[in-house]
């Protein structure tokens, strides 16, 4: 059994863990997982991919760039196709997913100097990363001194017809 996560549930699915890793597939689950990092003050450590291109930030509430500092809110439906849509390269998955696990051991064992505010990301055809430096957003609207957003949200999420 598993139980969706939405914004009734999401504090309370993640309050039992010190760190949060982000592997999902869609946006509303990717601003409603930073959204409850935020509001938990716990650390986030996300990761995206699509085709042959995949990302990893990791979110240190009150002290880095959150996910909603770089991409304020969720693209429309329909906009950004799905990973079922335009499809993934597997491997990528696995770069990424290492690399996220490189990060929760660097805040587990407090060594080395995590990827807050350091967007990196990662192109498989070209076999290449590349980081992009990010910075706390004094208007952000989940982390900012003043949030205009203080309680989860749900999303629409566009539902692939098959």
């Amino acid at each position: 059994y598993q139980e969706k996560l939405m914004a009734s549930n999401a504090l309370a699915l993640i309050k039992n863990y010190d760190i949060r890793v982000d592997g999902t597939d869609n946006f509303p689950s990717k601003f409603l997982i930073n959204d409850a990092a935020i509001f938990s003050g716990k650390p986030l450590v996300h990761g995206g991919i699509l085709r042959f291109d995949g990302q990893v930030l990791t979110i240190l509430p009150k002290k880095s760039a959150c996910y909603r500092c770089i991409f304020k809110s969720p693209p429309p439906p329909g906009v950004v196709p799905s990973c079922q849509e335009a499809g993934v390269l597997g491997a990528l998955a696995g770069v990424i997913g290492t690399i996220q696990a490189t990060e929760v051991l660097k805040l587990i064992l407090n060594i080395g100097e995590p990827l807050a505010n350091r967007l990196m990301r990662y192109d498989a055809l070209q076999t290449g990363f590349r980081e992009i430096r990010v910075r706390r957003n004094p208007n952000c609207p989940v982390c900012s001194d003043q949030p205009q957003i203080t309680e989860l949200i749900d999303y629409q999420q566009e539902v692939c017809q098959t």
